[in-house]
């Protein structure tokens, strides 16, 4: 199991994060795409040099709202990006997250409908199509493909991640967004072995806030740390400011 931090959004200089992770004797930071500085710092090779300057690893988080099965002409543009990005990261970032998106939502007196669920067979075969592309991409670059679970998470999903791990993809288990949307994920854990090689661990509580520092909400954290031992993980603390950090480190080692 590996142990680290997210690129912090308070820091404007990228170097903060490795001072950081140093100081909490981290793996790895995770670097977002939807920060300018991650991507500033891919293309002038300022994090390649950090990452030698400081010994501590990297993986990459792509666009949050990155859809692998939207429309051809979306999706293009996101699968251009993924190979500009990871092409700049080759030989460093060793692991690339991305999400995998419920889609539109149609909301008819107070009820949500999806527009994916409509239209399932169209939305799988489109995500199943540039989910390969994109792993193949990831890999041309020596580059491992996770597929995370955002904070909610439908039930017709279920049916997806089935035919996702058919299909032999990784998995990121975001404990926090389960929990947000009534664990899905851990009771598909009952039906099949999801290959996870990432957890993005927070806490939370009240069904809608997540991304706390640990202790500060009700999830079983040392369940969730044992799982994560037994896949030999990548763990991302994913508190987002420093003192949670400072706070969610010995918390997290302690448990």
């Amino acid at each position: 199991m590996k142990l680290g931090m997210p690129q912090l959004f308070e820091y404007e200089d990228l170097e903060d994060n490795f001072r950081l992770a140093k100081k909490l004797e981290l793996d790895f930071i995770e670097f977002n795409m939807n920060f300018e500085s991650c991507r500033q710092g891919l293309f002038d090779d300022s994090i390649k040099n950090l990452v030698e300057k400081y010994g501590i690893g990297a993986t990459l988080h792509f666009f949050d709202e990155a859809d692998f099965g939207s429309y051809p002409e979306i999706v293009r543009g996101y699968l251009l990006l993924l190979d500009k990005y990871a092409s700049l990261g080759a030989g460093f970032i060793k692991q690339v997250n991305i999400h995998l998106i419920s889609g539109p939502v149609v909301t008819i007196a107070g009820s949500k409908h999806y527009v994916y669920e409509k239209e399932y067979n169209r939305f799988t075969s489109r995500l199943l199509f540039n989910l390969k592309k994109a792993r193949k991409i990831c890999e041309k670059y020596g580059m491992n493909l996770v597929i995370e679970n955002t904070e909610s998470v439908p039930h017709f999903m279920k049916k997806v991640y089935k035919e996702l791990f058919h299909a032999e993809y990784r998995f990121c288990y975001d404990i926090g967004h389960d929990y947000v949307s009534n664990f899905i994920i851990e009771y598909m854990l009952n039906e099949m072995t999801l290959p996870f090689d990432e957890f993005h661990f927070h806490d939370a509580k009240n069904r809608n806030k997540c991304h706390l520092a640990l202790g500060e909400g009700v999830l079983d954290l040392k369940y969730f740390k044992y799982l994560a031992e037994t896949y030999h993980a990548y763990v991302v603390l994913e508190v987002k400011q420093e003192r949670d950090l400072i706070k969610s480190v010995p918390y997290f080692r302690n448990l």
